[in-house]
């Protein structure tokens, strides 16, 4: 199998650690998403290096490319993957509009891609094992879910002031709750109403989304986390069923039902890019699409201070 990266700027590190560790694999090469990455050479010395990645899909001719450029160009390199018939795994979110959302759809399913995005938060051990506890209805039926995503900001490079190059952060931090959101519960978004502080990019950010079968949820996000917190970011999700609560947080699970209180720290779960090298399907292509128009319909729901439906 042939693989080349396109990108340095998200989660690629994932991906090339599994890769190297599975037999089989040719690298073939590496190149940049656009001018305006900072790195400028090879992400790793088993990737030849190429300045263009047009160039590197037309000359070594991958099977698979993992797509990790500056958020906003995500779903631009998909289409150009997509139409040379290349699978790809791609940073989230797939694509930074609506228009461009169908485009890359369209495109996946014509060409008859594999197609995967790198949703690695839904696979850490406590959320995985928690979103399990939930489904199977321990906690009775559910009727709300909140998650956070709070971050250190630090030391950004300068494109996250570039909307059309960010993206925003709601589709960029926020998509990972929203992704949770949709593990936990199995239902899908109606409508989302948001709001957001700071432009360029939005330091924080809540969403309320109504859901399937009535249930609600919510989402709130920040880059505000201090330099001195012990971590750089605080993932939780808590759950509230007709039976109980469950919240999952620190790498942990509390459950809190009629059996009583419990607590877990589970250390396995499946590992996403291997799923799907296997021919699995870890995450349904067509959830990865509705997560996204989700997550856009979240951001834009911000900037216009109206609710936006979302359907199907």
């Amino acid at each position: 199998m042939k693989v080349c990266f396109i990108g340095s700027c998200g989660h690629y590190r994932h991906a090339l650690r599994v890769l190297k560790e599975r037999e089989g694999v040719e690298f073939c090469g590496f190149a940049p998403g656009s001018r305006e990455e900072e790195k400028r050479d090879s992400i790793d010395p088993v990737l030849p290096y190429f300045a263009d990645f047009d160039t590197m899909l037309d000359r070594v001719r991958p099977d698979l490319a993992i797509v990790s450029p500056i958020f906003g160009i995500t779903g631009k390199i998909i289409l150009a993957c997509a139409r040379r018939g290349i699978h790809v795994f791609a940073e989230k979110p797939v694509a930074s509009s609506f228009r461009e959302l169908e485009l890359v759809e369209k495109s996946v399913k014509e060409n008859g891609i594999r197609f995967c995005a790198m949703h690695y938060l839904r696979f850490a051990p406590a959320f995985y094992h928690g979103a399990k506890l939930v489904r199977e209805g321990r906690i009775g039926k559910l009727q709300m879910v909140t998650a956070q995503k709070s971050y250190v900001f630090g030391t950004r490079p300068t494109w996250y002031k570039d909307p059309m190059l960010y993206g925003g952060t709601i589709p960029w931090v926020g998509i990972h709750a929203i992704d949770w959101i949709s593990f936990f519960s199995g239902k899908r978004f109606q409508s989302v109403t948001a709001q957001s502080i700071g432009q360029s990019p939005e330091m924080a950010a809540l969403c309320q989304f109504a859901m399937e079968d009535g249930v609600i949820a919510s989402a709130n996000l920040d880059f505000y986390r201090p330099n001195t917190a012990p971590t750089h970011g605080d993932d939780r999700v808590r759950c509230v069923g007709t039976e109980g609560v469950l919240e999952v947080k620190d790498g942990k699970i509390l459950l809190m039902n009629k059996d009583g209180v419990s607590e877990f720290s589970p250390h396995t779960a499946p590992e996403l890019l291997t799923a799907f090298l296997d021919g699995k399907d870890p995450l349904p292509t067509e959830e990865i699409f509705h997560l996204t128009k989700t997550a856009i319909a979240a951001r834009e729901s911000a900037k216009s201070g109206k609710t936006l439906f979302i359907g199907d």
